[in-house]
Parts: structure tokens; C-alpha cells; sequence
């Protein structure tokens, strides 16, 4: 990539010694997408023989337990139970590092864990961003303004979840943001196993369950119309969270009552039973592109959405996006209409698996995501005056 700047510099990337050893930084190993995130990326990099240190400087959490015993991996981390927002003991051990042989890389994934990150001697730094609200955030101000006064080009540094979260956090920073997009590396089912089933009526959706996730609401109206087509329709709902008990009464009051069930927490090694012969998907986020790599028509769902409207199935998003949000000049259907299309034509539907899958796979696949990360790791921008 070159880019020319208003300072007349010019600026290329050129290739750097190999990457060897990282530092990942992050608050705590509670049960969450992006800790699942660092959890796939220590397996993958310690795989490929990889020095992996991860520094937790809250305390850690329960899926620290998947990383204990995996080789190449070193945890940092005082378990205090108080919770404190920065660990004292963490930040002195890593002043007691800037001696040692510089990480190839110290990666974060929020604002706080970045700012963090310049305690560190690194050969290069980046961080991740992976909500749209990371860099709004008031209670973050603080942290940001250090950043800049610190590294005023810190945002140059940053890599992007999907292109919604880029253009919301280059409007919060004020600067034009490098097109680096870091999805979440997925695993998939293996191309022989296709979890849907043309014939099944079982819908399910994976998620926390928050006022803000719609469509579990909305399913429930929605479930009513179904029945009336087919009375072999059920929907399924794995998770927990705030909205749980607003849903159990919506649900409790619906003629539909009968064909939903609330499952409750599910694990990741539980997501392909619950998977299983499954007629279509409605969703958004990680479970929405898992449901996809396994064959199952994926239904995207958006926040705060009222009104049941999707812009289709995952592989009529845009690169890189699993729901969430719509885009400016999108297409809007309504759910009810795009699991009624499905109803219709096996053939149909068979091309629909089949596109979510490979949608899925190409964007997502954690080989190609991690071995991405690992080249722009290993690219160094250098730059020199024009005049």
C-alpha cells in the first residue's frame, strides 16, 4: 500500500524480520466474543510454534482454563479478586520488562489495553477494535487523550473487527483510519457436515439476551404467523442475559408458547448439537456466520430493530459484516418473508446454504484471518521526506 500524505512524506510498506514472539492484552478471560477471540488466536499461534504471552490486568476468568496447558503460551496475571480497574502488581511487572529483548508484537484489543500496550518494549504495536462504541465512549476520554499525547499517530495502529466499526470509530477519533480489517477467526464444520435440513421447521437463534437484541422478540409475533403455515414450527433461544425475564412473559402470552423453547446457556462445544438439523438461522454476530459455515440459511438480524426487517441472508451483507447494523443504501425485508422464502423451493434453499457457506469461509476461516493478521504483523511502513 503507498499513500501520500499533506506533510509530503512518502510512505510504503516494506517487509519486516519475522514475527516470533506477541504479547496479547486484555482486561480478563470472562466468557465474551473477544475473549473467545484471544482463546482462538493463542491455540492458533501456539500451533505454529509462536511465543504467545498474554497479560490480563483485571484478573483472569473462567476461560483462562483452555489456555493453562497450551505449549508456547505464557499467562501473566494476579488473580485479585477486588477487580481493580488497572492491576498495580500487572503494571510493575511490565516496567520490569523494558530491559528485555523486545516483543515482535503487543497486540490489545480496547483503548485501555492499548494505552497499556506502550509499557511494553515492541517492535511493533497494533490493536483491535471491536465495538463500535470503544473509542465514543466518555468514560474512555481520559485514556484517549493519553494515547495522543503519548503516540499522536496511535491511530494509525488500529485494525478493524468489519467496516461499520472503522467509519464509527474514525468519526469518533477525527482522523481518516487505515483499511485494515481483523474479522474474528471461525472454525467451521468440515465440508462434509451440513447441520441444515430443507425438511426440519426448527429455527434457532444463539445470543445474549439484551433489550437491545430484538429479534428474540420479535421471533416470538413472528412464530405466531408461522404456525398457521406449518404447525411443525419451532424456534429455539440458547442464551441468557438482562431481556431474560421480558421474554419469558412475552412468550408466556403468545399463542405460540407452546413451539418456542428457552434453552439457557449454552458452551461453544454446545453450539453444533444445538445446530442440528436445523431449518434456518436468525442472528447476528459470530453464532450467525457459525450457523453459515455449517450450511444453515442465515437470517441477519440488526439492533434495536422494532419492525423485524433484515437486509437478507449473511452472504447479501457487504465484506466482512454479520448484521448489527444496516447499511445506508440497503434493501430491507421483512424475517417473516425471507423464512417464507425459504419455505418454497428446496433448490432454493440449497443455494442459499450453500452461499452463506462460502461466504463464511472465505471471509472468516480462521487460517486465512490468522495468517492475514501474521503478514500485516510483519509489514513495517517506512516513510521519507519527498523534498
Amino acid at each position: 500500500m503507498i499513500t501520500f500524505s499533506n506533510d509530503h512524506f512518502f510512505e510504503f510498506e516494506k517487509p519486516a524480520r519475522p514475527v516470533k514472539s506477541i504479547a496479547l492484552i486484555h482486561k480478563n478471560m470472562k466468557p465474551g466474543g473477544v475473549e473467545m477471540l484471544i482463546v482462538r488466536m493463542a491455540k492458533w499461534l501456539s500451533a505454529r510454534d509462536y511465543k504467545v504471552t498474554l497479560f490480563l490486568f483485571s484478573s483472569g476468568g473462567p476461560l483462562l482454563r483452555q489456555l493453562e496447558t497450551v505449549k508456547n503460551v505464557t499467562i501473566v496475571v494476579d488473580e485479585d479478586s477486588s477487580d481493580p480497574s488497572v492491576n498495580l502488581w500487572l503494571v510493575t511487572k511490565m516496567l520490569q520488562m523494558r530491559l528485555d529483548d523486545k516483543f515482535d508484537l503487543v497486540y490489545s484489543f480496547d483503548p485501555k489495553s492499548f494505552l497499556l500496550s506502550y509499557l511494553l518494549p515492541a517492535n511493533k504495536r497494533m490493536s483491535g477494535v471491536y465495538h463500535p462504541e470503544s473509542y465514543k465512549k466518555e468514560r474512555m476520554s481520559s485514556v484517549i487523550k493519553t494515547l495522543k499525547v503519548i503516540d499522536p499517530k496511535f491511530y494509525k495502529k488500529l485494525m478493524f473487527m468489519n467496516p461499520s466499526i472503522k467509519k464509527v470509530t474514525e468519526e469518533a477519533i477525527g482522523e481518516p483510519l487505515n483499511d485494515t480489517i481483523f474479522p474474528l477467526p471461525l472454525d467451521f464444520c468440515p465440508p462434509s457436515v451440513n447441520l441444515s435440513n430443507f425438511q426440519s421447521r426448527r429455527i434457532v437463534s444463539i445470543g445474549q439476551l439484551a433489550h437491545f437484541k430484538t429479534y428474540n422478540y420479535y421471533m416470538v409475533d413472528i412464530m405466531e404467523k408461522l404456525i398457521e403455515i406449518d404447525p411443525s414450527f419451532t424456534y429455539h433461544i440458547y442464551g441468557t442475559g438482562q431481556g431474560e425475564d421480558t421474554l419469558r412473559e412475552k412468550i408466556a402470552a403468545s399463542p405460540s408458547r407452546d413451539h418456542i423453547f428457552m434453552h439457557g446457556a449454552i458452551t461453544y462445544e454446545g453450539k453444533k448439537n444445538a445446530l442440528q438439523d436445523t431449518f434456518c438461522f436468525v442472528g447476528m454476530g459470530v453464532p450467525l456466520i457459525e450457523a453459515a459455515g455449517c450450511g444453515i440459511p442465515a437470517i441477519t438480524a440488526k439492533i434495536n430493530d422494532r419492525f423485524g426487517l433484515t437486509e437478507g441472508f449473511l452472504d447479501q451483507l457487504p465484506p466482512y459484516e454479520s448484521g448489527d447494523s444496516f447499511s445506508e443504501h440497503s434493501d430491507l425485508f421483512s424475517v417473516q418473508s425471507q423464512i417464507e422464502k425459504l419455505l418454497l423451493n428446496e433448490i432454493e434453499y440449497l443455494k442459499v446454504s450453500k452461499q452463506g457457506r462460502i461466504k463464511a469461509h472465505t471471509e472468516f476461516e480462521s487460517n486465512q484471518v490468522m495468517e492475514k493478521f501474521i503478514k500485516e504483523a510483519e509489514m513495517k511502513t517506512a516513510a521519507f521526506r519527498l523534498h
